[in-house]
């Protein structure tokens, strides 16, 4: 069930950012990236923090991590259910992985 949830948190993530996706400025990515995340309620430090994680999360993806397995490892760290862990995963792998 919890799986389900995370997926379900991942996919919702993806959706929305694909829908809500800035052209290829980073300026404007970024400012599309934390708009959602804002909107979502997840907490961060700073824009660049979250902006940071956010490209961590494309290594560990594009190293083979499931964004699933990403998402339960960060929550801890920054402090975060495992829903808006799964939703900041989606919204990062759509704002700032390479296709």
């Amino acid at each position: 069930m919890r799986g389900t949830i995370i997926l379900s948190a991942v996919v919702a993530a993806a959706g929305l950012a694909a829908v809500t996706a800035a052209p290829a400025f980073a300026d404007e990515t970024d400012d599309v990236f934390i708009s959602v995340i804002q909107d979502q309620g997840i907490p961060f430090s700073t824009s660049g923090d979250a902006i940071a994680l956010a490209q961590a999360v494309c290594e560990y993806v594009g190293a083979g991590q499931a964004p699933e397995q990403v998402a339960v490892e960060i929550s801890g760290p920054a402090n975060w259910s495992v829903e808006q862990s799964g939703f900041f995963v989606g919204a990062a792998t759509q704002s700032y992985c390479p296709s």
